[in-house]
């Protein structure tokens, strides 16, 4: 589910990006970045701090994502994975290892290349054999991208993890539950207004224009109106850590966000992740 909701928060990139005429001149300064991910292990997967992928299925797993909306400027990024037991063993074996392979392709022409999948691999990553079993394997790296674009970043907002924890986990859980009022009734002002600043970075990363914008408002109208009435209760839920400390959200014990919409046909999720700009501030969504 994790990947659906990053497919979610991408949509009006990934459903529309044929569709709007751009000039050259756009299409050459409009780079998509992805990381390809190839397991035969469970593993999470991080991008300056901020979670990308969490998949716990069992086998072997292809996955690509686009991660310009988790590169906040030009320079030196971190990529961090966590690699799993395969479901029955307690540690990660040497062919899990060694299967492991991490990919950084860029698209030079933007929503062209995506499409025509025309990529040029730019960084790869494989772990080092720690000769020695162990419960989990966790390495990170730094590499260099270049992006047009600088996006509003949470390294000065408060460090959550030196408030009080019960008050803010209070604070999270009062704030999932107020959206999920929002959603059940269907609310799409308020859920707009909510979602602004997300939206106009995720927006801003991946070059969309209005067309798309409107699109993608169409496909959250959508989204909301099947979610009417069938908002789940928060429940069974940890509080999670990320943008060292900085940003905070609500996971289950499979990495998925507890607010979702279900109804007989599918499950709507709306993953969130809260920061504080500046002290005694109100959380407010970043991504």
């Amino acid at each position: 589910m994790k990947k659906l909701i990053r497919i979610f928060l991408l949509s009006c990139f990934l459903f529309s990006c044929g569709q709007a005429q751009k000039t050259d001149k756009q299409i050459i300064q409009e780079t998509i970045y992805t990381l390809k991910v190839t397991s035969g292990n469970p593993y999470e997967s991080y991008v300056n701090n901020m979670v990308l992928e969490k998949n716990y299925l069992a086998g072997s797993s292809d996955s690509e994502l686009i991660i310009n909306d988790l590169i906040l400027k030009s320079g030196k990024q971190k990529l961090q994975i966590v690699l799993l037991p395969n479901v029955g063993n307690k540690t990660v074996d040497k062919l899990g290892i060694d299967y492991l392979t991490l990919s950084i392709y860029r698209y030079n022409n933007g929503y062209s290349s995506y499409l025509e999948q025309k990529s040029t691999l730019i960084y790869e990553f494989k772990l080092d054999d720690p000769h020695a079993e162990m419960p989990l394997i966790t390495k990170e790296w730094i590499f260099n991208i270049d992006v047009p674009y600088k996006l509003k970043n949470w390294e000065h907002s408060i460090d959550l993890r030196k408030e009080n924890e019960d008050k803010l986990l209070k604070e999270v859980v009062d704030y999932y539950n107020h959206l999920a009022n929002i959603i059940n009734k269907g609310d799409k002002k308020s859920f707009l207004a909510i979602m602004k600043v997300r939206d106009s970075e995720v927006f801003k990363s991946l070059y969309n224009d209005t067309e798309l914008i409107k699109e993608d408002e169409q496909y959250i109208d959508n989204r909301l109106s099947k979610s009417i009435g069938n908002i789940q209760p928060i429940k069974n839920y940890n509080i999670m850590f990320y943008g060292n400390g900085r940003i905070v959200t609500l996971e289950d014990k499979k990495g998925e966000t507890p607010l979702f919409a279900e109804d007989k046909n599918d499950i709507y999720s709306y993953q969130i992740y809260l920061h504080r700009p500046y002290p005694n501030a109100p959380l407010e969504v970043i991504r």
